[in-house]
């Protein structure tokens, strides 16, 4: 392939100047130096030519003729003073304002080039000085913007702590009081303070407070549940309520001035699931105060976060009464038996049908613990769990009530029929030989036993529960009575 022709370029021609000097500085300085040299030297010249030797008696010529130089001299010297004088004067004010003194201004005398370049430098000054006027101004809007840099960065910080502990599955109270400590730091926060939803859609609970001394935080908590009716009314539209200079609520003052002591106050309401469950709430004394933007915007962030925070907690609990098993013994768990206890005594009661309780609760069991240990303890609720499993039928139903009380329902089977189960499993406990791993423990192991029955004891499964647990007590403190010396 050809290559493509590039066009030369033309060389740059330059203008030539006939001196390095401009023209009006160059014309007063040759005129200065010549008065100052070169004429005063003709002069003198032509003089001791013509007059001097020739006729060494004219003395009134001769002074005439120096005098006449001399003259010429100190004219050529006041033209060149002309000349140093404001380059000297020109030359010091300039280093003045390289050193940063910039208030004084350049003296302008003429139209020659000294004084063009006055004009020039005085121009080039008042552009410094309005370039550092907006330095300075940058400056503080930058000085400003890392504040307000920071003050983000920190926030991040406490939302991702927030996040963290939600994360780790800390507790709701520990997530409250953090959110509420870091709610501190908004701008104008004097009282931060969290309002849980109760049965009573105009009464609100006061959980949490922060950021008022003892005194006031205890008067507050001491009046547990307030009355704000127009609260709900904002709750349900999920809608925040701003209190403040520019956004007074005539409805919100008693409850804000009065009950919190603040005059300004933003609430942000707490959703999950759709519903309302509570305010957060940032509060201060100020007077003329108005709430900015970014403040309004950070308590939305953490009222959200706390709200899922309070999700958690509520779908964790609902986890952990639906679960149904022990984790220890495998056995059914206290909140199952309960339940299922009471759909045995509805459908006894419907049916005219029997339906037993058996409570057992093993004696003196924090003893055994102190003497072989929480592992040991551990492994005789095993062996227990698994002698009651093998001593009941397919229709009834073993579970553990707590940490050391377990119990039966027993379906179709009435009292009598209760009590020889009872007694057999009571008497197997008691001629059980427990073992820790390998090792066979000496010491024995006794329980009480209580026993109800539907509808001799209670016709709900509530009413049995307690009957039977009151025989277990009753049952044990015999027991303690028989051992005492």
């Amino acid at each position: 392939m050809g290559q493509r022709a590039v066009p030369k370029r033309e060389p740059v021609k330059r203008k030539e100047s006939g001196s390095l000097l401009p023209k009006g500085l160059r014309e007063r300085l040759m005129v200065s130096f010549s008065l100052m040299s070169v004429v005063p030297l003709l002069v003198l010249g032509y003089v001791t030519a013509n007059y001097v030797f020739p006729h060494m008696g004219v003395a009134p010529d001769l002074s005439l003729v120096v005098c006449l130089a001399i003259g010429i001299a100190c004219l050529g010297f006041l033209v060149a003073r002309s000349l140093v004088l404001p380059v000297v004067r020109l030359a010091s004010q300039v280093k003045a304002a390289a050193e940063g003194e910039l208030k004084g201004e350049f003296e302008v005398k003429g139209s020659d080039e000294i004084g063009t370049l006055s004009a020039a430098l005085n121009q080039l000054t008042d552009k410094v000085r309005e370039n550092m006027g907006q330095l300075r101004v940058y400056g503080e809007q930058t000085k400003h913007l890392n504040l307000e840099i920071n003050r983000r960065m920190l926030t991040l910080s406490h939302l991702l702590q927030v996040s963290n502990l939600i994360t780790q599955s800390a507790k709701v109270e520990e997530i409250i009081s953090f959110i509420l400590e870091k709610l501190t730091q908004i701008e104008g926060a004097e009282l931060n303070c969290f309002l849980e939803v109760t049965g009573d859609p105009n009464l609100f609970l006061v959980r949490a407070i922060r950021g008022v001394d003892g005194l006031e935080a205890e008067a507050l908590l001491n009046n547990a549940k307030l009355a704000a009716p127009w609260f709900q009314k904002a709750l349900q539209k999920g809608q925040a309520l701003v209190i403040d200079e520019k956004n007074p609520l005539p409805q919100a003052d008693p409850f804000v001035r009065e009950r919190m002591g603040m005059t300004n106050a933003v609430c942000q309401p707490l959703l999950s699931m759709g519903h309302g469950i509570g305010w957060l709430i940032c509060a201060n004394r100020k007077p003329d105060f108005t709430f900015t933007e970014d403040s309004l915007e950070l308590l939305r962030i953490f009222a959200k976060q706390l709200a899922i925070a309070i999700e958690n907690d509520l779908l964790t609990r609902r986890t952990e009464e639906l679960k149904l098993v022990d984790e220890l013994t495998g056995l059914y768990n206290a909140g199952y038996m309960r339940s299922r206890l009471e759909e045995e005594v509805r459908r006894a009661v419907r049916y005219h049908r029997p339906c037993s309780l058996v409570v057992f609760s093993l004696d003196d069991f924090q003893q055994f613990e102190d003497l072989y240990g929480g592992l040991a303890g551990e492994e005789i609720l095993r062996q227990v769990a698994d002698l009651l499993k093998g001593a009941v039928s397919e229709v009834d139903r073993v579970g553990r009530l707590g940490a050391e009380e377990f119990a039966l329902i027993l379906p179709e089977r009435n009292k009598r029929e209760a009590i020889e189960l009872g007694e057999e499993i009571r008497a197997r406990i008691e001629k059980r030989q427990f073992t820790h791993g390998p090792q066979r423990l000496s010491h024995s192991m006794t329980a009480s036993v209580g026993l109800s029955e539907n509808p001799l004891d209670g016709s709900t499964g509530e009413e049995l529960l307690g009957k039977a647990m009151e025989a277990v007590r009753s049952a044990k403190h015999k027991t303690i009575q028989e051992k005492k010396p």
